[in-house]
């Protein structure tokens, strides 16, 4: 691929500018950014990537996988309601819980080793679906918090606890936040095809030892993904509650969304 033929490629993103002026969907300023980051971002690890794997030293390894994992959780805070605080830090501890424990389950089956070209892809995608399903989760609890204050004020009103009166709240947006993993696990192999396996492929692996590897990925990041919600959830509803066990009121947002 040649940089004149990527740049015309690049132009396709026009469409869904023009699409989002014509409905008025206010999104064109942040795909926008997002584009212009996406390269920027490319082109930094890329050539990062390529040190790290030359050098291997544990420490430096370490640290890029903290920076992932650090980014993944600031990148949940546009998405968490008004009224909770503290969400990177609730975020980069769902994210972190659900990485040590997948990851380190496969270090320690020797599924994979402690090396960079093994362990920094499978914890960028760890982190990154950690991320959706975290958003995912907030945006749910914002909804349902915002929307069913008297179905939930009316159950502490009748004494229950605040545990009690937002657990269908709880338990529909860890749902929320997960189905769509599952949903991209049932289609593997029918609808997408795994780049990484298809990669090993194409570099000369042979096809059964491309698939273990690339089932090995879909069970650490599932895992990774419904343990990083689960505990992203368990660890925000309190905050729609006070001190006394009553329900915060959420100022409505009249703007549109982005």
């Amino acid at each position: 691929m040649t940089t004149t033929s990527l740049l015309l490629t690049s132009l396709l993103l026009l469409i869904p500018i023009i699409i989002s002026y014509k409905e008025k969907l206010r999104i064109a300023k942040d795909l926008i950014i997002a584009a212009v980051r996406a390269v920027i971002q490319l082109v930094l690890i890329g050539y990062l990537l390529e040190f790290v794997f030359k050098v291997e030293d544990t420490w430096i390894v370490l640290a890029l996988i903290l920076v992932i994992m650090i980014n993944a959780a600031a990148n949940t805070k546009k998405r968490a309601s008004t009224i909770m605080h503290h969400v990177f830090w609730v975020s980069f501890v769902a994210i972190m819980t659900g990485a040590v424990l997948s990851l380190g389950g496969v270090l320690l089956t020797g599924a994979i080793d402690f090396t960079p070209n093994e362990i920094i892809p499978v914890a960028g995608m760890v982190g990154s679906n950690g991320m959706i399903a975290i958003n995912l989760s907030y945006q749910n609890l914002n909804r349902i918090f915002t929307k069913e204050t008297e179905s939930i004020e009316a159950k502490l009103s009748l004494g229950a606890a605040p545990s009690l009166a937002a657990k269908e709240a709880i338990r529909e947006s860890i749902k929320v936040a997960i189905v769509p993993t599952i949903d991209s696990v049932k289609t593997y192999g029918l609808v997408s095809i795994p780049g990484m396996m298809t990669g090993l492929i194409i570099a000369g692996v042979p096809p059964l030892q491309a698939i273990k590897f690339q089932l090995m990925v879909v069970f650490i990041h599932t895992t990774a993904t419904i343990i990083s919600a689960l505990v992203a959830t368990y660890l925000s509803y309190r905050q729609f509650f006070n001190y006394r066990h009553q329900l915060i009121q959420i100022k409505k947002d009249k703007t549109e969304p982005t």
